[in-house]
């Protein structure tokens, strides 16, 4: 097999763990991360800053299932027409467009198009829709079949301790989708009854495969100056409430005017504490804000996707703070989150990504801060050394000729 480049410092390996949102709790230690040409069934290796399970693998290839989720999301909004099978599903289209825009085009050339089949539920006999061709797909009830229970089980999972996630197949009839979650022993099962298509809490843990066919296997976000500019075309063309793919990300459009948006992070990052000490503080000094601008800033968008990136001069208005709190000095950022006041300014369903994240604003007192919960702010906050989930908000400049 040819020799690939795959190498990783462990701690670069923690860092990727952490900000692709596979944070690990209390619960459960991380499984090492081995070299893709060295690894087996069953081994965590790292693609395109995420940590995956392989499930197979050849001489010329492999297939990937990520350890854990990267995003809450139905597997069909509800708004879209009435079938529920995977062809014609808003989570294909998710997967193959925004979520595959995500990597390099490096790491795209080693992505291989599946040729998925999508048979009837072999229980109820609901039709499983078109064969599909895909980059990133959701395994079938047959394919979830095949794993060990290490790798059914995506274990804790920002909130969640083995959060459900969803399979292609269908479920009971036209409105269910069979997905993986646990029985009432809180043993993984695979249920091909399924869940409402429609459930914005199920997960995504996206599959796919590899072919090896290069020298060398990328090894960071070497995005060319092409690439980016494909992705400030695609954020120039866009509307309010359209989700785009920058950095290692899919992010809404929540603003958009003189050439620059404004982007909330479609789903968390990571799960960590708004400060790392239960103390009094504000938005200037904790440490989440240290974090954001520094080692997410610095590890997840390209050179020239930091060009892009503007500096926001945030502040604060009286509606932040009901509580009449401190909310710190102006500061200005290049990634931070919103204020209370500016999550009002997005729908609920924007707001809602299955799990609580912070907000910038204080709580109801000064050693807590403001997190959403569910689609609305509560105000009363949370203490700030815990952890709860981080959503990002950055500026693009889409033109460079303003």
């Amino acid at each position: 097999m040819k020799k690939m480049l795959a190498a990783v410092s462990a701690a670069v390996m923690a860092l990727s763990f952490i900000l692709s949102g596979c944070s690990a709790s209390h619960h459960e230690t991380p499984q090492d991360a081995v070299e893709l040409p060295d690894a087996s069934v069953g081994d965590v290796v790292v693609f395109g800053d995420i940590r995956w399970y392989v499930t197979a693998k050849t001489e010329t290839g492999c297939t990937l299932l990520t350890e854990k989720p990267v995003i809450k999301m139905p597997f069909r909004k509800a708004e879209y027409q009435a079938t529920n099978t995977w062809d014609k599903s808003t989570s294909r289209a998710w997967l193959n467009e925004k979520f595959y825009n995500t990597f390099t085009e490096e790491e795209k050339a080693l992505i291989a198009k599946t040729h998925n089949l999508n048979p009837a539920n072999s229980e109820y006999g609901t039709q499983g829709g078109s064969d599909t061709d895909d980059y990133i797909f959701l395994l079938s009830v047959d394919e979830a079949n095949t794993l060990d229970s290490k790798v059914l089980k995506c274990g804790y999972w920002h909130e969640m301790d083995n959060q459900w996630w969803w399979l292609r197949s269908p479920g009971v009839n036209d409105s269910y989708v069979a997905y993986v979650g646990n029985n009432s022993e809180g043993k993984n099962r695979i249920d091909s009854t399924g869940d409402v298509a429609g459930n914005y809490y199920g997960a995504i843990r996206p599959a796919l495969n590899l072919n090896f066919t290069d020298d060398t296997f990328p090894t960071g976000l070497n995005r060319t100056p092409a690439e980016v500019e494909t992705e400030l075309a695609a954020i120039s063309g866009s509307q309010i409430g359209d989700v785009v793919a920058f950095g290692r990300y899919t992010w809404y459009v929540t603003d958009k005017k003189d050439c620059v948006c404004t982007l909330l992070c479609q789903g968390p990052v990571a799960e960590m504490p708004y400060n790392e000490d239960k103390t009094d503080v504000t938005w200037e000094n904790c440490t989440l804000r240290r974090w954001l601008n520094e080692d997410f800033y610095n590890s997840k968008f390209s050179d020239g996707e930091k060009a892009a990136i503007i500096t926001s001069h945030n502040t604060f208005i009286e509606d932040d703070s009901r509580y009449e709190m401190d909310c710190g000095n102006d500061t200005d950022d290049k990634v931070y989150l919103f204020t209370y006041s500016e999550s009002k300014t997005v729908s609920d369903d924007i707001r809602k990504c299955g799990v609580n994240w912070w907000l910038r604003s204080p709580g109801k007192e000064q050693d807590t801060a403001v997190y959403i919960l569910g689609e609305s702010a509560d105000l009363m906050g949370n203490d700030v050394d815990n952890s709860l989930a981080v959503r990002p908000v950055i500026k693009v400049r889409y033109s460079r000729t303003q």
